[in-house]
This record gives C-alpha cells, sequence and structure tokens, in this order.
C-alpha cells in the first residue's frame, strides 16, 4: 500500500480516537423554577468582577423531596445542588434568593460556613449555617440598608468592608415635639385606625403583663394580614422576636433567653424617623429595620392567648413633630 495513503490512514485514525475519547460538555440542568435566582447570581458576581456561566462545571439544582437531612438545601459536589421541596414552597421570593445564592456559595464559590458576627451582633455573613452555636438563632435580615453587604461580602468574603450600619442605635430618651393619636387602657385586645401615620414620624407604646400568657404577645400594625404587617412581641419562655410576615421580609430579629424581659409589666416601644424603625424593650434599644410603604395605618394587638390572656395595661401611639 503507498507509504502517503498509510500515513493518511493512520492520521484518520488517531483523530477518531482523540474525538471519540473527548468527554462532553458539563451538563447544566436546573429547575426552571430555580432559574431566575441563578440568572441573579451570574449578575451580582459580575459587578464583583467575577465572569460565571457554568460552562466549565456544569450545574445541576433539583428538587428532593427527602426531609430528613437536617437541612433545606445541599451542595453535593460537582456543582450539584439540591432543594427540599415542602420546604421551598413556604419561602417568600427574597428568602428562595438567599437559600440557591448560599447553596451557590458552596458549590461556585468554594465557601464553607462563617459564623462569626458583626459588633452589634448580626451574622457577618449570609454565609453562616452549621454548625450554629446553641447560643445564637439562624436569623438573617438581609434587606434594605444591610442588603449591599450581604451581596459585597457574599462574593468578596473577608475582603468586603464591614458596614456602618453596624454601629447605627438610638436613644430611647431623645426628646420629640408629641402629637397623641391613641391613648387606651386596660383592655385586653384592640384595633385601632390611624389615618395619616404613614406619611410621617411615630411613636407607638404598649405596656402589658406576661405572667399569665401562653404564646406570643404583643404588638402588631401597618399590615392588611399576618404576611404584611409587622409584629413585635415576646412570650414566657423568654423569646423576642420582630417579625413582618413572609411577604415582606420575614422573621428579621429572633432572641431566646432575652434578659430584658422581666416579672410583670414591660414596655415596648417602636419608634420611626425617616426611613427607619428603631425597636426598644424596657427603654433600652434593641433593634432597627428599614422604612417600607405600609397597607394598612392600622395598629393591633399581638396575642397569641387571647382567651383570656394578659391585659394590656396601656396603649399609645403618637406622632413625632
Amino acid at each position: 500500500m503507498d507509504k502517503s495513503l498509510l500515513r493518511f490512514l493512520y492520521l484518520s485514525l488517531i483523530v477518531s480516537l482523540l474525538v471519540g475519547c473527548a468527554e462532553d460538555p458539563p451538563e447544566i440542568n436546573v429547575d426552571p423554577v430555580f432559574q431566575e435566582f441563578v440568572d441573579e447570581f451570574v449578575v451580582e458576581a459580575a459587578r464583583f468582577g467575577q465572569d460565571i456561566d457554568f460552562s466549565d462545571t456544569g450545574l445541576s439544582i433539583q428538587f428532593r423531596d427527602v426531609v430528613d437531612r437536617g437541612s433545606s438545601g445541599v451542595c453535593l459536589g460537582n456543582h450539584m445542588i439540591e432543594i427540599e421541596t415542602a420546604f421551598w414552597a413556604g419561602l417568600s421570593d427574597f428568602d428562595r434568593q438567599g437559600l440557591i445564592f448560599h447553596e451557590l456559595g458552596h458549590c461556585e464559590l468554594d465557601r464553607p460556613h462563617r459564623n462569626d458576627k458583626l459588633v452589634n451582633g448580626e451574622w457577618a455573613s449570609r454565609m453562616r449555617g452549621d454548625p450554629i452555636p446553641e447560643t445564637c438563632n439562624a436569623v438573617i435580615n438581609y434587606a434594605g440598608t444591610r442588603l449591599e453587604y450581604y451581596i459585597s461580602e457574599f462574593f468578596l468574603d473577608r475582603e468586603a468592608p464591614f458596614p456602618e450600619w453596624q454601629n447605627r442605635t438610638a436613644e430611647f430618651t431623645e426628646q420629640f415635639e408629641r402629637t397623641q393619636e391613641l391613648n387606651r387602657e386596660n383592655i385586653d385586645e384592640f384595633e385601632e385606625f390611624i389615618p395619616g401615620i404613614s406619611t410621617g414620624d411615630f411613636e407607638i407604646e404598649v405596656v402589658l403583663n406576661i405572667d399569665d400568657a401562653e404564646g406570643f404577645v404583643g404588638i402588631q400594625f401597618m399590615g392588611a394580614s399576618d404576611d404584611t404587617r409587622v409584629r413585635i412581641g415576646y412570650n414566657d419562655e423568654g423569646t423576642f422576636a420582630v417579625d413582618s410576615g413572609n411577604l415582606i421580609w420575614g422573621l428579621m430579629y429572633l432572641e431566646e433567653n432575652f434578659d430584658l424581659i422581666q416579672a410583670g409589666n414591660n414596655l415596648i416601644t417602636i419608634r420611626r424617623q425617616g426611613d427607619f424603625y428603631f425597636v426598644f424593650f424596657n427603654e433600652t434599644f434593641v433593634y432597627w429595620f428599614d422604612y417600607f410603604t405600609p397597607s394598612r395605618e392600622s395598629v393591633s394587638s399581638l396575642n397569641a392567648a387571647a382567651r383570656g390572656g394578659p391585659e394590656y395595661e396601656r396603649i399609645t401611639v403618637q406622632r413625632l413633630n
């Protein structure tokens, strides 16, 4: 056989072997439910100089029905993520984004859990996770003013500058000119509409006795349903919470063994100043969160033990002029 023909056949064989051995491109298999959050991850990564398209690694994000793995989502390695079906169904879109980002943080950014805190006691990272110390709760409020820090920290890790808002606080004794809108005493439950309260600064105060209560008691305001109104309350087991339902931000603050709770009467104060709400308990600053547009101009009782539950000693609402 002609040598040139042999050379041609030999080269053809080598090429066919190389082609046959070439690996298939990595597979991208993302359930459509998750795609918008993956797209947001890619866009945010680009803001911090990271070009991500998963073409080199592939990506799989699928639902799982198993509920006994101790986590709502898990990165299995090799860019494979599973999300628990039942848990996902109860999340707002905002929290769904947070869950997908967290798992992509493991799979794409190779980030482990980070459980240190900011100076105000809030988590320093959205990558917080197991093992969480028994004395800590898992709540992260990464909405409003807080969001930009948590996004930057997510992609920059410890190179992200700490946020100025970690030092934000308020003095209970600040002096204001006040116009009283509501003052009621010795009542079991209440709901009061206060027209115009959403257009300016105000202060809500409620005094009640927890001793005979079962479940959470406190105050709720500025929403049309449990999913939209802010709820601030505590229970006889010593837990204090600030929650705004699933349609806004969800659980914003949770403190177990809250040492400001005392026997007998306790005072809860909510003060809005500009774009911020400040929460005080027994005249001590506890927490702040950002302004949001209220859907209902009302103030009402939060009383999980309405059947013979605790009496509200006093409820007042005043405008701050």
